[in-house]
Parts: structure tokens; C-alpha cells; sequence
């Protein structure tokens, strides 16, 4: 009944740039960790999507260090009504971990309506040279390879921030998020717009320079399409991206209905005492 497909926000850990290839860049303590809360309603509905009525709210934390890793949560709960008025509960959890070399990536995610698991992927993918080997344990047990090219969820964020301090437009890479069945890589194109700076009011203090970023993610079987000129994301995400990492104005568009996620409340928390290597 819906395209339960869920972007991992792991947008607050800006990294160092690598060079491209045989090693992976290492993350750096660029931002404090913090926790965010976003108020979650339904932007658009289209005709025979299912979904008539969304509301709830998103949760996302990352705490640690760049050299002990760093550790994220994000859960998202939101009511969603159908055409003939009937309630479902949606219940997203991922919790993953992202090693300071950028070398390890691990993750742990659910999907659950009314309780019941629709949803459920775990495994852990190392990177070693020019592979990237993933150790899957659900839904089955797997072992996949990837490019060693492929970034993971902060590396990608880095590569976006790099990008739009450069004024370059646009950023196309494959990105391993362990979304789906986490057999596969995506391709996440990336357009950055014209930096703007917070308002006094703002959540985040004024004078803070921010881009406004969209994403469209193309799974493997959508990539044969591209030379035809008709191939479209399976996914679009669209926020405004601070230059400290964090996100607001998000709208997770699923093709036949689209949420956003507005900014509510936001907190520094505690970064631990930790000499990078």
C-alpha cells in the first residue's frame, strides 16, 4: 500500500576530503553532535497513493568523535490515513555506526505498520581497498561487493558540503546506505543552490550560510534507463542544508505522495573528549 522507503538522515558529520579511489576520506570533528526534532505532515497526494492524511515527527541523533566513530539514531513515527478514513501507524528505527577512517559502516533498521515488521535490514560493510564487502544478516544472511569508490551516508554529506562551498551546481556519486534489501548501491545526483545566511531568529543563530539541496536516488535497475533520457529517481529528498550540518525544510517525496519534515527543536549535545589521529 506505500512506498515505505526512508532516506537515512545521517546529515551532521561533515569529513575531511579524501582522495578519490584507494582510500576513503576520514571524518573529522568539524560540528558538535546534536539531537533534532522535526514535525512530520503530508505535502502531496496523488491520485490511487493511499494516503490521504500524514502527521507525526522524526526524530535524529549522532553522537561521538572523529576518532571514535560516530554513532547515529533516527526514528520516525507517523499516523497516515487512507481514502476511506482508516488509521495506520508507521514506525521507522535505524540505528547505525560510521568508524572515523570511513572504513566500517554498520546498520540496523525496521519498518513497522501497526506494529507488524514490514521491513526489517542489518549488516555491517567493511571497506577493504578497491572492495566493499557487506555482511548481511537480514533480511538473510548475504555476504555483496561493492566498488570501493561508493561512499557511505557522511561521506556523501561531505562530498555536498565540498560541493557547494566550491559553487560547483550539481553532484552525482553512488552512495550504500544498507536502504531496501542492502544488496545494492544507489546513485544519489545532488543539485546545490545559491548559499543564503540564517535569519537572527533562526534555530540556529543568524549569519549562517545554508544551500538548498535536492536528491534524486536511482536504484541499479533505473540506471539502465538514463541513456533514453526517461529514467526517474526512486526517491527525492529535498531540504536546505546548513553550513554546520544540519537539515530543515525537508520534504521525502515517495512518487505518488510526499511528507516534510519542519524543524522544531534543536540541541547541542556533548562532544567527547577525543584527540583525532
Amino acid at each position: 500500500m506505500f512506498n515505505l522507503r526512508l532516506m537515512l538522515l545521517a546529515l551532521a558529520i561533515p569529513i575531511a576530503t579524501g582522495a578519490s579511489g584507494q582510500t576513503a576520506p576520514s571524518l573529522g570533528d568539524i560540528i558538535a553532535p546534536h539531537r533534532a526534532i522535526y514535525e512530520i505532515s503530508l505535502v502531496r497526494s496523488g491520485e490511487g497513493s493511499g494516503v490521504s492524511s500524514a502527521s507525526g515527527r522524526m526524530v535524529f541523533e549522532v553522537t561521538g568523535s572523529a576518532c571514535d566513530g560516530y554513532s547515529m539514531r533516527q526514528r520516525m513515527v507517523v499516523d497516515i490515513g487512507d481514502e476511506s478514513g482508516n488509521l495506520g501507524k508507521l514506525d521507522f528505527q535505524i540505528e547505525t555506526f560510521e568508524s572515523g577512517a570511513g572504513d566500517l559502516y554498520s546498520f540496523d533498521s525496521r519498518t513497522t505498520m501497526n506494529e507488524e515488521i514490514v521491513e526489517a535490514v542489518e549488516g555491517e560493510a567493511r571497506r577493504l581497498g578497491r572492495d566493499i564487502e557487506v555482511k548481511l544478516k537480514q533480511p538473510a544472511e548475504k555476504i555483496v561487493h561493492l566498488d570501493g569508490e561508493v561512499l557511505f551516508p557522511s561521506q556523501h554529506l561531505q562530498a555536498i558540503i565540498d560541493a557547494a562551498r566550491d559553487q560547483r551546481r550539481f553532484l552525482s556519486v553512488d552512495i550504500y546506505e544498507g536502504a531496501g534489501t542492502g544488496e545494492t548501491s544507489d546513485e544519489a545526483a545532488a543539485a546545490i543552490g545559491k548559499a543564503t545566511h540564517t535569519r537572527a531568529d533562526s534555530l540556529l543563530g543568524g549569519g549562517m550560510r545554508q544551500w538548498p539541496v535536492s536528491i534524486g536516488y536511482f536504484e541499479a535497475k533505473d540506471l539502465a534507463e538514463e541513456h533514453t533520457g526517461e529514467g526517474l529517481p526512486s526517491y527525492q529528498m529535498s531540504f536546505m542544508l546548513y553550513e554546520n550540518g544540519v537539515t530543515s525544510n525537508l520534504v521525502m517525496d515517495y512518487g505518488d505522495y510526499a511528507l516534510s519534515g519542519s524543524l522544531q527543536e534543536i540541541e547541542r549535545l556533548a562532544t567527547p573528549d577525543c584527540a583525532s589521529p
